[in-house]
């Protein structure tokens, strides 16, 4: 059923993003807030039903919390939530915008769960494998009507951009899946997809802690989230064509055994015309095929060129930094600049 909510924020504490909030913020500071999140997000998904609370079990334990975190770190960094003199109403808004958009997080990865057929999410059985398909997708939307609920609890404006939020990543996915094992997909088509899918959520993390404390400067943190999280799913597709396997948890090019073609793999298409009809042939049980792929990627210039992307998303989420610095301390701002290059050297 995974580890106790306290021992899985103290081993949070100790990743490198975390290490980075805490300090700032204070380590007691950042563990009783991410510790206050969990804590929501586990009675928001067991609040239901017992059959939905039983297909959530082990649903909400592991993961790094990142998009709590991001929500912390941006209303901390504000003038307003700065570390201080404690003021709990402003904590308890930020924490509870935290559990908003980690609930709208694990009701995307159990629908995702779904649809890929998965049989393990953070080393435990995912709800479609132990409850059926059926029964997951109602999990799935249970928690996104609690994510909803949650972030109206902090406002009407809130509990909007929770739900609009939600269907940016539906349209996100439904580009990618459009495009499965198409070998022409575009740089376009990569970006449209990944802006809904991953860039979306991580920007509202980021505009919910602003708006939980109350900051003046939201949109410019949106912005800020918008291209950390473009950095941050770059950084994710170069590890699946880089990273080991142990690291990994399954074999590296699993998305392009998935018929998910990225940016790395579509920079090598332009060099090695061989690649378009290897793409063409992949099929997820053909790991000789995916392997050859993952070779003439590695052998192109397609990896450094993707490592170019990310320092390019990098710098323009520092830079929109700059529209927020009325609203943000100097030392927060610097925490913020520092954080998404932290997310960004998992590429190197």
């Amino acid at each position: 059923m995974g580890e106790e909510p306290g021992a899985h924020v103290l081993r949070l504490l100790g990743l490198e993003p975390h290490r980075l909030v805490a300090g700032f913020a204070t380590e007691e500071r950042l563990a009783a807030d991410l510790r206050a999140c969990v804590d929501l997000v586990r009675e928001e998904a067991g609040s239901g039903d017992e059959l939905i609370a039983r297909s959530l079990a082990g649903v909400v334990s592991g993961g790094k919390r990142l998009r709590p975190l991001l929500a912390l770190a941006t209303a901390y960094a504000t003038r307003i939530g700065a570390p201080g003199p404690d003021r709990p109403a402003d904590r308890e808004r930020a924490v509870r915008a935290g559990a908003a958009v980690e609930l709208l997080h694990l009701a995307s990865l159990v629908h995702d769960d779904v649809m890929d057929e998965a049989d393990v999410r953070h080393g435990v059985p995912t709800a479609n494998v132990r409850e059926g398909n059926i029964r997951a997708v109602l999990a799935g939307d249970f928690l996104l009507a609690r994510a909803v609920a949650v972030a109206c609890g902090l406002g009407r404006r809130e509990g909007a951009l929770v739900s609009e939020t939600f269907a940016r990543l539906c349209d996100g996915q439904a580009r990618e899946s459009a495009l499965l094992f198409d070998a022409a997909r575009t740089e376009g088509d990569y970006y449209d997809a990944i802006t809904g899918k991953t860039a979306a959520l991580l920007a509202t993390s980021c505009r919910l802690g602003a708006l939980a404390a109350g900051a003046e400067t939201t949109e410019a943190l949106t912005s800020y989230g918008h291209h950390l999280g473009l950095a941050y799913q770059l950084v994710d597709d170069l590890l699946d064509l880089t990273g080991s396997e142990e690291r990994l948890r399954k074999p590296a090019g699993h998305d392009v055994a998935m018929g998910v073609f990225t940016l790395p793999v579509l920079y090598a298409r332009e060099e090695d015309a061989r690649l378009a009809g290897l793409l063409d042939a992949v099929r997820p049980e053909d790991g000789g095929t995916v392997r050859e792929v993952v070779d003439l990627v590695k052998d192109s210039s397609a990896l450094r060129r993707t490592r170019a992307a990310v320092e390019e998303q990098t710098r323009h989420a520092v830079g929109a930094l700059s529209g927020a610095a009325a609203g943000l301390t100097p030392a927060g701002s610097a925490m913020l600049s520092e954080l998404v290059a932290c997310l960004a050297r998992r590429a190197h």
